[in-house]
């Protein structure tokens, strides 16, 4: 797992990238926690032949497969998708953050590699 972070940005403190997100959830990412995610980019490039699901949840007790995601992305093998946000996706308690091939709560390991880049502030 190889996730940054750069808070020297003053109008997105939150730049969070993560190279190889995992079903095992990246807990708690945000900078100051709490906050509002403006854009969502997945890239599913090297997806190895299945639809990934990158998964949002608002809570740093994150159990995957069992916890309900606030939001998912599906990103299909090959493809990047970008989500862009005027008014922005709240986190009033913590953002963590999980993939597999099974939307929800389902599990599955992720095929191939999936990598997320989050805008928040």
């Amino acid at each position: 797992m190889a996730i940054s972070s750069n808070s020297s940005m003053t109008d997105f403190p939150s730049f969070i990238r993560q190279t190889s997100i995992t079903t095992a959830p990246d807990k708690n990412i945000l900078t100051n926690t709490t906050g509002t995610i403006y854009s969502i980019h997945v890239d599913g490039t090297s997806g190895g032949g299945s639809t990934n699901f990158l998964k949002l949840y608002d809570t740093a007790d994150v159990t995957h497969g069992t916890t309900l995601p606030i939001f998912c992305v599906p990103c299909t093998n090959g493809n990047r998708v970008r989500i862009y946000s005027k008014q922005g996706i709240t986190i009033s308690t913590a953002l963590s953050v999980a993939a597999s091939t099974g939307a929800g709560t389902a599990g599955g390991a992720v095929s191939g590699t999936l990598v997320y880049q989050i805008f928040a502030s």
